[in-house]
Parts: C-alpha cells; sequence; structure tokens
C-alpha cells in the first residue's frame, strides 16, 4: 500500500469525506476495561512485553494502558521489560513496579519471575514464540496469556488475546483459545480521556502526521513528500523516542508545516490524519478521525487491508 500513493489529493477526499455516513466509535472504553478485567483477573499479574527504538513504542504504550485497568481492579502488576531508558523513565512515571532482564535469555527471566513473584497469571506481549515445554512449566504456576501473537504450539496457551479488530480467525481455524476485536482494542489510556469528535469534518484545515513514538522505518519522510504542495496547515507530530530527528531538522519545510512533539490531545487538532499502521490507527478510530494509514510491513499492509473493510474512516486507496 505504501508503494501506491505517491500525491494526496485532499481536494479529492474533502468530496469523499461528504460521502461518508459519521457513526459513533465501535471502541467502547467501558466494555474493553470489563474484558481484560474478567480474562485475566485481579490477582498478581506479570506483564512482559519489550519496546525500543527498533522495535517501536506500541507493545509499550498499550500494555501500560492494560496494567491501569488491572490496577484500578485491584491487581498487583509488576512489568517485565528488557533495558530500554525510556521505558523504564515511561514506567517509574506511571508508577508501576518493574524489572529488568538481566539475564542470557527470556526464558531464565520468566523463571526467576515465577519464583520471585508467584503470579497468577504471566501476559506476554512479544512477537516471538517461546518453546512449548517451557510454556507448560510455567503453567504449572500460573496462567499464560499471549497478547497479540500467535506461535506455533500456542493452542495449549491458557488464552490469546488479539488486541484489534483486523485480525482474520479464519487463518486459525484449529485454535479455540482465541479472543479479539473491538472490544480488547488497547491503546494509549490518555486518548482514552479526550472526547471523540461528534461529526465528519465538512473540508480539511488541518492535516495531523502521527507515525508513533520511533518511527522505525522512517515513515514520516514518505508522508511529507506525498504532501508537497499542500496548502494546508500540516501538524507533524514527533513521537518521544523519535529515531530521525537529525534528518528532520536538515529539512527546509514550508511555512503551514508546523513540527510539535506528540501528544494524543494534538490528534483532535486534524481534519484527516496521516499514520502508520498500528496502535494509532485505533487512536484515531476512537476520536472519529479520518486517516490515510500506511503499512511499513507486510504484515501491517495485510492489517490495514482488512482493518479497511471494517472501519469507514480509512479512505486511502489500495
Amino acid at each position: 500500500m505504501a508503494e501506491t500513493v505517491r500525491k494526496i489529493d485532499i481536494d479529492e477526499i474533502e468530496k469523499r469525506l461528504l460521502n461518508i455516513k459519521f457513526a459513533p466509535s465501535p471502541i467502547n472504553f467501558e466494555k474493553i476495561k470489563q474484558n481484560y478485567t474478567r480474562e485475566i483477573g485481579t490477582d498478581r499479574v506479570i506483564l512482559k512485553l519489550k519496546a525500543s527504538r527498533d522495535i517501536g513504542l506500541g507493545h509499550l504504550s498499550r500494555m501500560i494502558t492494560l496494567g491501569w485497568i488491572l490496577k484500578d481492579a485491584k491487581a498487583d502488576v509488576v512489568f517485565a521489560i528488557n533495558d530500554f531508558e525510556y521505558a523504564k523513565e515511561r514506567l517509574n512515571k506511571e508508577g508501576f513496579r518493574f524489572e529488568i532482564n538481566r539475564f542470557d535469555s527470556d526464558e531464565a527471566f520468566v523463571d526467576d519471575l515465577v519464583e520471585k513473584y508467584k503470579p497468577d497469571v504471566i501476559v506476554v506481549d512479544e512477537k516471538r514464540a517461546y518453546n512449548i515445554s517451557d510454556v507448560k512449566r510455567w503453567q504449572e504456576f500460573a496462567r499464560f496469556v499471549s497478547l497479540d501473537f500467535i506461535g506455533e504450539g500456542y493452542e495449549i496457551c491458557d488464552r490469546i488475546i488479539i488486541p484489534n479488530a483486523h485480525f482474520e480467525p479464519k487463518k486459525h481455524s484449529t485454535f479455540n483459545n482465541i479472543v479479539w476485536g473491538w472490544g480488547w482494542v488497547l491503546i494509549n489510556k490518555e486518548v482514552f480521556k479526550l472526547k471523540p469528535k461528534s461529526a465528519l469534518p465538512k473540508e480539511i484545515g488541518k492535516i495531523v502526521i502521527t507515525t508513533g513514538g520511533s518511527d522505525p522505518s522512517g515513515m514520516l519522510f514518505k508522508f511529507l513528500d506525498w504532501l508537497k504542495g499542500c496548502k494546508r496547515e500540516v501538524l507533524v507530530l514527533i513521537g518521544e523516542a523519535f529515531k530521525h530527528k537529525e534528518r528532520l531538522r536538515s529539512l527546509n519545510l514550508p511555512d503551514n508545516f508546523k513540527i510539535l512533539p506528540y501528544s494524543p490531545n494534538m490528534l483532535l487538532e486534524g481534519d484527516l490524519a496521516l499514520a502508520t499502521f498500528g496502535v494509532t490507527v485505533y487512536e484515531l478510530i476512537y476520536l472519529n478521525i479520518p486517516f490515510i494509514c500506511v503499512g511499513h510491513t507486510e504484515e501491517n499492509k495485510t492489517g490495514c487491508r482488512t482493518l479497511k473493510n471494517r472501519c469507514r474512516l480509512i479512505i486511502n486507496d489500495e
């Protein structure tokens, strides 16, 4: 999909928006809280994830939201992370306890966590498959929940939670432990505090660009190329761990392009958004902001195409 979009015709998008019937966001935070509290419980929970400037910050952001859901339900939550400074600072700021992996392997790290904390549930949000023998060993002490990942043999997981609405269950017909859909979407908790828009724009005055916390692939620069010559106000929102600050500073952008630090409320400034596929697109769906989304990997491109059939707010073409 990224390769097919070369120039964005804002006038054409305005015309198309007039033909889209507005509907309230399908993302309901109260329903999401109920689902996760019921599924994971309110005892001792380990939330294990990885985040970095290369991996991105989406795993961290949604697990913090999950942490707050469980904490509000009186669960005892401990995060387990790789040694990444931004993640440590963020978790400290949020007031969560966390352990840093000082072991030679993730498996040894989990073994230590099980022995130290004796958790009732282990939730893992990582794009990697753990050996089934390890999973079974941990299940002697705790329920094992995989978030947003289905590995080989993961039929044995106590639960697989897919926190999105672009999942295709027919690809995993042998599994009976998967839940997914709008009622499981996890986004930045600060976005949930905002009031979604109550109507679609009649015209596009402002455009926001958001490419996640770190933008590993540098998609921002493609978006800027696609908007060359655009006369609308363009708000370029830069994440805290953005990888390409020097390159961005070297650009000579026109006066109507404004570079700003990312904050959730700035999304509401846009009549249209350009976003990389990931957690951010669900934040835009929650806020009822129409957007063009682009996947920077084949997996993300497939997810974007699938979600487009389930959400009217995605207005880009194949």
